[in-house]
């Protein structure tokens, strides 16, 4: 653990200094703000002035925003290893005590750790979903997306500037969640390769009373994010070396 003192220390301090690195750490903040009592707002202003039941989406709209955590958080970590690549920083760890293995762990531990906390404080405060056991499920599959969306970033941006435009086609994956809640049957199929697809679906599938279908989801959803993982572990080891 001593070892990673310097780079969470680093860290704290990069993200403090830098606005877009700071927005991407209160982001999910701001998201929980907005669903406790924005979305209330929006309900009641609706109902009033449209006839519109915005409460019958409340799940949808759960799914929505707690998708875009890992992404931020993603998106954090993976900016700080591109600065460290500009900054040459990446092949003096492999030459420290830290290693090159111990700095892909650290990168890879800190947006799945930032996830998993955000993304469970979202969950249970922000009173658009439900406090179930399940949500355990969606927990882990949120907190895998996040490095997988840093080594991403890192693997196929060549800069920081590159990796803000990359960043943006994170706007895609909210797809997931869309494609879960409406696309109906056999056409999910073309949601399935996005990530998102599966947090999103799984509590779906519980509200409506389809456990043992849900669980199937899960361990389909946790194999693809493996699978994934692994690519982009090995697609940015490859182009570091």
């Amino acid at each position: 653990m001593e070892k990673y003192k310097f780079l969470i220390m680093k860290d704290l301090r990069h993200a403090w200094k830098d606005p877009v690195l700071m927005a991407a750490l209160i982001g999910p903040l701001a998201i929980l703000f907005l669903s406790r009592f924005g979305f209330p707002v929006a309900v009641d202003w609706l109902e009033v002035n449209y006839s519109f039941h915005l409460e019958l989406y409340r799940g949808f709209a759960a799914s929505l925003l707690v998708v875009t955590i890992p992404m931020l958080t993603g998106m954090l970590t993976g900016l700080l290893m591109l600065d460290e690549r500009d900054e040459n920083m990446i092949a003096y760890y492999a030459v420290t005590p830290l290693t090159s293995k111990g700095y892909l762990f650290y990168r890879m531990a800190l947006p799945f750790l930032l996830c998993t906390v955000l993304s469970f404080v979202y969950l249970f405060f922000s009173n658009l979903s439900e406090v179930r056991s399940y949500n355990v499920f969606v927990l882990l599959l949120l907190a895998l997306e996040a490095p997988m969306f840093s080594l991403f970033l890192a693997a196929f941006s060549t800069n920081k500037v590159e990796g803000l435009a990359l960043s943006k086609l994170g706007g895609l994956f909210i797809a997931g969640p869309v494609v879960a809640h409406f696309v109906p049957g056999a056409w999910q199929v073309v949601g399935a390769w996005l990530p998102t697809y599966w947090p999103a679906k799984i509590p779906y599938l519980f509200m409506h009373n389809e456990s043992f279908l849900a669980s199937v989801f899960f361990a389909g959803g946790l194999l693809l994010h493996g699978v994934f993982l692994y690519l982009m572990v090995t697609v940015f080891i490859n182009r570091r070396s």
